[in-house]
């Protein structure tokens, strides 16, 4: 990787370490959320389990059969809390999606910004990020339409006798290309939210267009800093889950917690990580604004000297 990824990168994480207070913010937030969506289903659940031998399936145990088979019903406990969880999931996205501007504001100042600023460029951008958001959603049709082909292939090459593992790896690079995919929108789109920012741009589509030629412009670099932090969350994820296989016993709920409490926290840390290095990529590679229009005035007439 080129050593300007490394430095924008670097530099970062170093500005994600310094406005850490947004991370814990968001972190303490979320868990603050997460412990209100799981009282209506732990009350209920408890009065039904603690009285039930079908209840060391989960207390000695994790049998995924079992969840899923008392999810299922639906006038067991664990259906009758989804509802309340699925809108504190949606409320705390609404929440990352109305902080989007003060974090990247935040950011853009590098300094500590009061309560008053943080909202006000939160309140400003909000609805600027709604408009991003839905014609994100448009931009990504197409790349569903993809995904669904590649797995209609995949599964008619699967039945096929003849076709071996041609199934296998027609899923596995139609995968990876649908990845590439989602990335690459997301990265435009983050651009575009950071341009909005630093530029204090009501023009959305106006802001959509200069981001996609920016982006497309300085693709390689921009998705090499994106890849590389994704890259790195990706392998605390794969370490965490053998841990939790390998290491953390059935009836170790503490640990069970506290290391799915660090996987939620390794990846907000990251995301905030990807945007500081992409408000810094764009500070230093921010357009020239446009030369101040000079007033042409005419020259004035020559005058006839008289001798």
């Amino acid at each position: 990787m080129p050593e300007g990824e490394v430095s924008v990168v670097r530099e970062g994480a170093r500005l994600l370490w310094r406005r850490q207070r947004v991370l814990w913010w968001l972190y303490g937030i979320n868990l603050l959320l997460g412990l209100i969506g799981t009282l209506p289903s732990l009350g209920n659940v408890g009065a039904v389990l603690n009285h039930s031998l079908a209840g060391q399936h989960l207390v000695n145990g994790f049998d995924l059969g079992f969840l899923a088979e008392l999810a299922a019903q639906p006038s067991h406990p664990l259906s009758a809390g989804a509802p309340a969880s699925i809108l504190l999931a949606v409320a705390f996205f609404v929440l990352m999606l109305l902080f989007e501007g003060g974090i990247l504001e935040a950011y853009r100042r590098d300094s500590r910004l009061t309560a008053s600023e943080f909202l006000e460029a939160s309140g400003r951008m909000f609805w600027r990020f709604v408009r991003l958001l839905i014609l994100m959603l448009i931009a990504l049709v197409p790349v569903a339409l993809i995904a669904g082909g590649v797995n209609r292939w995949s599964n008619k090459l699967a039945t096929e006798a003849r076709g071996g593992m041609v199934g296998f790896w027609v899923e596995l690079v139609g995968s990876v290309l649908v990845l590439f995919m989602l990335m690459s929108v997301r990265l435009w789109i983050d651009m575009a939210q950071v341009r909005a920012v630093a530029e204090n741009e009501q023009a959305i589509r106006r802001t959509l267009i200069a981001a996609f030629k920016l982006t497309w412009g300085n693709f390689r670099t921009l998705f090499g800093i994106y890849l590389r932090i994704s890259v790195m969350a990706w392998a605390f994820w794969a370490a965490a889950f053998w841990v939790w296989i390998r290491v953390v016993r059935p009836e170790g709920v503490g640990a069970s917690f506290l290391l799915g409490q660090a996987i939620l926290l390794v990846w907000l840390g990251t995301r905030l990580w990807q945007r500081a290095s992409e408000t810094l990529w764009y500070q230093r590679h921010r357009p020239a604004p446009p030369p101040p229009w000079d007033t042409w005035s005419a020259p004035e007439p020559a005058t006839a000297s008289i001798p």
